[in-house]
């Protein structure tokens, strides 16, 4: 598939190095792991649908153990759903935790049917250093999970549909549905929330084949077909996060801005 062009203002304004190891973004959003967050309101954008969704953020935790974390001991840093209207999140989990087998780090990305309970999402665990950032790409295609850790895709599951080679397949079938619950970065339905700096989330109302998620890590190239939303999170001052590729905008909550 032919590459679309660079959004290269957004790409320098962010100040990462193309060398395949990212610099700390120049300017950024840090949450406290206790109360802060940023909300946008319910879209049809958010949300996954059989044509495909792809979600892609910078993250950066101070910590390896979440002072406000849920359940066996995780933290969800951004995504859309809550009680009786559950979508998709991305969580990390602490290092140590009470799943057995532990999950010490596990960063994931999940879809889920309304209603909640188990959901199916792909994850990959290496060894977390505070501190330093981790860009994460999670895609839902219809039937499969993909997550991407610094352009590399690391691990498929099946959520629909028969598992393809290469994919993990479940017994859980989801059907992920639209809902009024808001997006929110930071934490998801403020029951967790995450400590550390996040930038340059993306949204796409398709499924980004391999190519493009390795070139937006490698070169900063950003496929502006169908992008739906963007926030840079590159303002340095205010209470708005700004969607630069639509009309989103988010409302800050106590997260502070940090520039280096």
């Amino acid at each position: 598939m032919k590459l679309h062009a660079a959004s290269i203002i957004g790409f320098l304004a962010l100040n990462f190095v193309c060398s395949g190891q990212p610099q700390s973004p120049s300017v950024y959003l840090h949450f406290n792991g206790v109360d802060q967050y940023v909300e946008v309101p319910s879209a049809p954008d958010f949300s996954p649908s059989d044509n495909g969704f792809t979600v892609s953020a910078w993250m950066m935790p101070d910590t390896l153990t979440f002072p406000n974390s849920e359940g066996s001991g995780y933290v969800h840093w951004m995504g859309k759903g809550g009680r009786g209207q559950q979508e998709w999140v991305f969580r990390m989990y602490n290092q140590t935790n009470t799943e057995k087998p532990p999950r010490p780090n596990r960063i994931s990305f999940y879809v889920f049917n309304s209603d909640g309970g188990l959901g199916v999402g792909s994850h990959f665990q290496d060894p977390v250093q505070p501190n330093a950032w981790i860009q994460v790409t999670g895609i839902a295609d219809g039937q499969r999970t993909y997550i991407y850790k610094d352009g590399a895709m690391r691990r498929c599951d099946q959520y629909q549909g028969p598992a393809p080679g290469g994919c993990t397949g479940h017994p859980e079938v989801i059907h992920p549905q639209a809902n009024n619950a808001p997006l929110r970065i930071g934490t998801r339905d403020l029951r967790s929330y995450f400590e550390g700096g996040i930038a340059a989330i993306r949204i796409w109302n398709r499924a980004l084949p391999a190519s493009e998620v390795q070139a937006l890590h490698e070169n900063g190239t950003v496929a502006r077909s169908g992008l739906v939303a963007e926030y840079l999170l590159n303002e340095g001052t205010g209470s708005v996060a700004h969607d630069t590729a639509g009309h989103h905008d988010g409302r800050i909550v106590g997260a502070t801005w940090v520039t280096r």
